[in-house]
Order: structure tokens, then C-alpha cells, then sequence
């Protein structure tokens, strides 16, 4: 839903806000099937990884309940903690409704959302745990409500006999080299979801200005290529700015691809496999510069590190290079359906799939649910059953959605979801769990998402997937390194700085007077301490 503002090759500091723009941004997606069956890998993720064998079972007829070979006979009730995906959310009751309808036939249980608000998620989780409240499924990544905070606490279940047992949709759908993101010391602590792994950074054009212009868009190549299209705007077009960069977003063609995040400011090199300081990457800085360049030459809007809402700036039409939409397709269809404009676009690059990636999105079962067989027979259910898949993702027929063609009883029906102002219901369909099981809408179309899930069939993994650091030994020095990011992010995506040398010294001076060099320290100790056991 959201244009694409956190790639890992960039130093920028990743805190809840980042996570969910970078999760809405496939809000939902294909009805692509998968044939076979897929088990967690056996090598390690954080440590030894266990893992469960994996064979899809048949469905069970609709009209009775499945065949879980669980105890479904007492009626249970299920509860879900995830952060509210829209403010504008109205339509609870007659959502859960349709939901349990389904929930009810085939596990005899209904399920309970509770949508926290995002400004109170992370205080809201950490306060349930303390106290030890029971629930059920809980929403979590790499950098909200941390799956390793969590698993540190004791706050998580183990799931591999309950996959065992009940989870052989979920075994068959989920990427193999994903239980490794999930993996600690031995035991699987919760299900990766199904999420564009290395999104394709794209460099999207209005199509009517690169018409007008002949500009080849296709010869871009790096970011410095986009320079003779943007003076052509800037000299000729008063109304237009020429690229789009706000606080929060800056041009695809900055991200350093071979770079994969450790932390904020920490980067591991995928080319030379070093950790290294990412704002010492001679590369990275090179590119920086450019956007000053482009930023003092007026290509950049003059107020674009004071902007902070990257989607409705490029909906409002008035830039002429943007960066993808979360998607990239070479005839712009994700970015002309996200943008509402007719777009083009060409590749920037592809990132490696890392384990934050591979994280982004991940659901666990609660140490204190009293019902973690059912809860995992309703995972379950979520990663077989399309009709509940989608109805807990866009709601009510009728008033949510409307049918454009075939039936939601269909494998993959065209709909037409709410949008904007009059959208008063939404989850996000990797928050969920199974994206390719999405059907065909205005989120995302089929082809989109088909190009989604075949990046990561062809994706590369990291060097260091699996690998997670552990920021406890300097979560002070992480802190104090985050306040200055989250001051020079800005000025840093817009190129705002009057004298870029002395603001990129003074910069990496002020990180590492702030603890940049502890925290290389640390990671570069636990890392070698991963590659020792898993060589």
C-alpha cells in the first residue's frame, strides 16, 4: 500500500513506525498455488535448528469440521494482539462475524481481534507479558514486539510439535530458508509469513512526461542517470518537481543492494563478508552527495525534509520520478494502481534476503494461551482456507469490498477493495500469514504479487541469514546512536545540507562519539561467534 522507505542497504535506524510502512506495503496478494511440501530448514538460525517434516494434509469437506487430529470437541475462544493496520477501523463485529462462521464450523472456536493503536503497541505488549496475561496469537518481527526480546523472555511458545501436529498447511506454504529467521537455539518460536523477501527497488516515471520528454527510461542504471530526464523537467515543467524525496524516503537508486543490515548503522558486506560502518562505504556516500547535487540544483523540493508522508506526495501527481510502490512490474501496474496515475518504471536493484526480511512479518503463540492447539489449528485454517484468509484481510462483501468478477466462493475472484477515506477495514495479508493466497484486487493484482513471490523464488539469500543480533550488550550506545539518526535521517534522504562534506564528517563523528564503535565491536564478536558454529 505504502511506496517502499526501508531498504536494508541503507543506514537508517529500523523502529516500529519503518516495520509496518515496509509491511503494508504488500497488503496483499496472489492466488498462486504451491504443489509439495517444504520443512524448516536443518541448519541453524540463531542456534541449532530443529526441523519438523512437512506434508500438506487433505482438505476436510466444508461441512464438517476438519480433520486437525486435535480434540476440537469444547468450544474455546481465541484472542489475537497485532497493531491496528488503519486508523479508520469501524467494521470489527461484522468482520469477526463472517470469520467465525468458517472458525466455528471447522474448529469450533471463535477468534477475538485486538487491534492496539500504533502509538501504544510496543508499551501495550510489553505490559501483557509482564503480567503474565493469558491470550492466544500475537503479531511480531524483527523490530516491533522484537521475536528475540520475546524469546528472551519466555513470552513465546515453542511451535514445532504443534506444526507437526496441526500445522501441515502452514508447512507446505512457508519458504524453507524462512524457519531459519525464526529459529532459536534449536526451537521454532514463530511462523514467517509469506512477504516479498528481497523487494526489487524500482525507479518509477510519470508515463506522460516520459512520452513527452522520449526520455529512455530504461537506461537508467544508477541514480546520476536520472539527471538529464530531471533538468528536462526542471527547465521546462514550472508546475513539476523532478524526483521525490521526503524525510522518510529517498530515491531507489541510493540503496546499496550488497549491503545487508545488522543493526542501524552496521552492515554486513554480502561482497567481501566483512561487517562494516555503513556510512564508511565509499559507494554510500557517493550517493548521498548525488542527492545533495540534485537537491541544490533544484530537482528536490526545497521543504522535502520536513514532508513525511511519502504515499500522498507521490499520489498528489506533481513529481516526475518516484520510487516503487512496493512492487516492481516493468509496465508500472503495481505503481499506476498505487499512485493512481500511468506509470512506467525500471529496475533499481534487488537487495539479498536477509533475516529482518525474512522476519518483517511473523506470528507466535503466546507461553500463556491456554489454547495453543487450536490457536494453531486456526494458523492453520488462515494458511488453507481462502475464504477466511480474505475475509479476515478485506473485510464484508458488500461493504468492504465489492466482486468484479467470479465469486468469493471461486480459487481467485477479482475484487474492488475500499480505499481512502471510506476504507473501514483492513489487515494487511502478511500480518496474516499466507500473501500469495491473496485474491486478485486493487492491493495487489495477481501479476504483481506473482512477480512478488517469484523474486523470491530467485532471490539470494544473505551470507548471514539466520544470524541475530542480540543489541542487549549495548542497547544503551543503540539508543544514543538512534537519537542522532532519527535528527540527520531527513536531511540525509532530501540532500538538504548546505556543505555535504562537513555534515557527512561531522555526522559519522557524532555516531561514533555516541557508541558507533561498541556497537561495531559487539557485532562484529557475535557474529564471528555465529560463524564459528555454523561453519
Amino acid at each position: 500500500m505504502s511506496p517502499t522507505m526501508g531498504k536494508k542497504a541503507r543506514w537508517l535506524g529500523t523502529g516500529t513506525s519503518a516495520m509496518l510502512a515496509a509491511a503494508m506495503i504488500v497488503s496483499g496478494c496472489s492466488s498462486s498455488k504451491e504443489e509439495g511440501s517444504s520443512s524448516p530448514s536443518a541448519s541453524s538460525g540463531a542456534s541449532e535448528s530443529a526441523s519438523p517434516s512437512a506434508s500438506p494434509s487433505a482438505s476436510a469437506p466444508a461441512s464438517q469440521p476438519a480433520d486437525t487430529g486435535g480434540d476440537t470437541k469444547d468450544f474455546v475462544k481465541l484472542s489475537w494482539y497485532m497493531p491496528k493496520p488503519i486508523d479508520n477501523m469501524k467494521d470489527q463485529a461484522d468482520v469477526e462475524a463472517e470469520a467465525n462462521k468458517v472458525i466455528k464450523e471447522k474448529l469450533n472456536a471463535e477468534l477475538h481481534l485486538n487491534l492496539i493503536d500504533n502509538a501504544g503497541w510496543e508499551d501495550k505488549m510489553k505490559l501483557i507479558s509482564a503480567a503474565g496475561e493469558p491470550y492466544d496469537i500475537v503479531f511480531s518481527t524483527f523490530s516491533s514486539n522484537r521475536i528475540s526480546d520475546n524469546v528472551q523472555k519466555g513470552a513465546f511458545l515453542p511451535l514445532d510439535e504443534l506444526l507437526q501436529k496441526y500445522g501441515q498447511n502452514i508447512l507446505a506454504k512457508v519458504d524453507p530458508r524462512a524457519w531459519k529467521a525464526v529459529t532459536y537455539k534449536g526451537k521454532i518460536m514463530a511462523i514467517p509469513a509469506q512477504t516479498p523477501y528481497a523487494p526489487a527497488g524500482a525507479h518509477v516515471f510519470k508515463k506522460d512526461m516520459v512520452e513527452k520528454y522520449k526520455f529512455d527510461y530504461k537506461s537508467v542504471k544508477s541514480i546520476k542517470d536520472l539527471e538529464p530526464f530531471l533538468v528536462e523537467i526542471k527547465k521546462n515543467e514550472p508546475n513539476m518537481i523532478p524526483l521525490l524525496a521526503t524525510a522518510n524516503g529517498t530515491a531507489a537508486g541510493v540503496s546499496l543492494y550488497d549491503y545487508t543490515t545488522i543493526t542501524p548503522g552496521i552492515s554486513y558486506s554480502e561482497k567481501d563478508g566483512k561487517i562494516v560502518k555503513i556510512l564508511d562505504v565509499p559507494e554510500n556516500k557517493e550517493n548521498y552527495k548525488t542527492i545533495n547535487d540534485f537537491y541544490k540544483k533544484g530537482y528536490i523540493a526545497k521543504d522535502a525534509a520536513i514532508k513525511t508522508d511519502y504515499l500522498a506526495e507521490a499520489k498528489s501527481g506533481k513529481y516526475a520520478v518516484m520510487r516503487d510502490s512496493g512492487g516492481y512490474t516493468e509496465d508500472g501496474s503495481k505503481s499506476t494502481a498505487t499512485y493512481g496515475f500511468p506509470t512506467v518504471e525500471t529496475l533499481a536493484g534487488y537487495p539479498t534476503i536477509s533475516t529482518n526480511s525474512m522476519t518483517s512479518a511473523a506470528t507466535a503463540i503466546s507461553a500463556t494461551s491456554k489454547n495453543p492447539e487450536r490457536a494453531m489449528m486456526l494458523l492453520n485454517e488462515i494458511w488453507g482456507d481462502k475464504y477466511l484468509l480474505n475475509t479476515l484481510a478485506y473485510g464484508v462483501e458488500g461493504k468492504n469490498y465489492t466482486v468484479k468478477s467470479g465469486t468469493v466462493k471461486d480459487d481467485n475472484p477479482t475484487i474492488e477493495a475500499t480505499t481512502g477515506a471510506e476504507q473501514t477495514w483492513a489487515i494487511w495479508h502478511n500480518w496474516l500469514g499466507p500473501l500469495w493466497d491473496q485474491w486478485d484486487s486493487n492491493w495487489n493484482s495477481t501479476a504483481a504479487l506473482q512477480a512478488m513471490k517469484q523474486n523470491n523464488d530467485n532471490g539470494k539469500a544473505s551470507g548471514i541469514l539466520g544470524f541475530i543480533f542480540n543489541s542487549e550488550p549495548v542497547k544503551t550506545e543503540i539508543a544514543q546512536v538512534s537519537a542522532i539518526q532519527k535528527e540527520s535521517n531527513p536531511i540525509l534522504t532530501t540532500g538538504s545540507m548546505p556543505d555535504f562534506e562537513k555534515y557527512y564528517t561531522d555526522l559519522q563523528q557524532r555516531l561514533n562519539e555516541a557508541g558507533m564503535d561498541k556497537i561495531m565491536a559487539e557485532a562484529q564478536k557475535q557474529f564471528d561467534a555465529w560463524k564459528a558454529e555454523n561453519s
